[in-house]
C-alpha cells in the first residue's frame, strides 16, 4: 500500500497540471465590416474599420477609431460590473464613469436577441470557439456570433445584447448609434498587458452618460450623413 501512495500522487500531480487553464492577458485585433449599408465616397475614408481589445485578468479596454479622425475607448471589468467611455474627437475629449443606474439603462436599451449555442466548433485568429445563432424581433437580422472561453475574461459582453452569452465575443454584431458592425477577429496576441494601457488620458473632461451619449451619436451622425 505504500508503494502505491506516490503513484497516486503522482496521478494526481499529472491531472492538476494538465487542468483547464485560462489566458491571463493579450490583445485581440478586429474587422469591422458593415453588411447592411452601402459604404463608399467619403463614408468609407472615415467609418472604423477595426477595433481592438486589450484584457488582462478581468479588466479590459474595447478601442474603435479611425487614424486621427475620433477615437472612443470603453473600459470595463466584469468582477466589480464597472464601465468608463472614453471620447477623443477634435475639440470634444470626454470621459463618462457609468453609475449602477446608467449601466442598468445601456442594457435596457440594447436590442433584444435569441441567442442559442449549437455543437459547432472552430479555431478563429488561434482562439478555439463555440458558435451560437442569434436573431432578433425588433432589429436588423443579426449573423451567428462566435465567443471563445479560452481567456481570462469570461463575461466579455456582459453590459450588450449578449451579455448571457459566457466568454469573450470573437465574431458578433454590434448595434448602436445608427449602425450594425459586424465585427470579427483577425488576430491575437498573447503578451503581457501593462496596468497603464488602461489609465485614462489627462486631457478628458468628465462629462455625464446623457452627455457623452449624445456627443458620440452626434459623431455618428456626422460619419453616416
Amino acid at each position: 500500500m505504500r508503494k502505491a501512495l506516490p503513484i497516486v500522487f503522482l496521478l494526481a500531480l499529472i491531472t492538476t497540471s494538465c487542468g483547464e487553464s485560462k489566458i491571463p492577458e493579450g490583445e485581440i485585433t478586429y474587422e469591422i465590416t458593415y453588411p447592411h449599408m452601402e459604404v463608399t465616397g467619403l463614408m468609407s475614408a472615415i467609418l472604423p474599420k477595426e477595433m481592438t481589445i486589450v484584457f488582462k485578468g478581468t479588466q479590459m479596454k474595447t478601442t474603435i477609431s479611425r487614424g486621427h479622425i475620433f477615437e472612443t475607448d470603453v473600459v470595463t471589468n466584469e468582477a466589480n460590473e464597472s464601465i468608463e467611455m472614453r471620447l477623443d474627437f477634435g475639440d470634444k475629449k470626454y470621459f463618462c464613469p457609468l453609475t449602477k443606474a446608467e449601466i442598468k439603462e445601456l442594457r435596457n436599451t440594447q436590442p433584444v436577441y435569441t441567442i442559442n449555442k449549437t455543437d459547432e466548433q472552430d479555431s478563429i485568429a488561434g482562439l478555439w470557439c463555440t458558435k451560437y445563432n442569434v436573431s432578433s424581433k425588433d432589429s436588423i437580422q443579426p449573423d451567428a456570433a462566435w465567443f471563445t472561453e479560452d481567456l481570462s475574461v469570461q463575461n466579455g459582453a456582459w453590459f450588450s445584447a449578449y451579455n448571457s452569452v459566457t466568454g469573450m465575443p470573437v465574431v458578433y454584431d454590434v448595434e448602436r448609434y445608427g449602425l450594425m458592425m459586424h465585427v470579427s477577429a483577425t488576430n491575437f496576441i498573447k503578451r503581457k498587458v501593462k496596468d497603464n494601457e488602461f489609465d485614462r488620458p489627462s486631457e478628458l473632461t468628465k462629462v455625464d452618460f446623457s452627455t457623452y451619449e449624445t456627443e458620440v451619436q452626434e459623431l455618428f451622425d456626422i460619419l453616416l450623413d
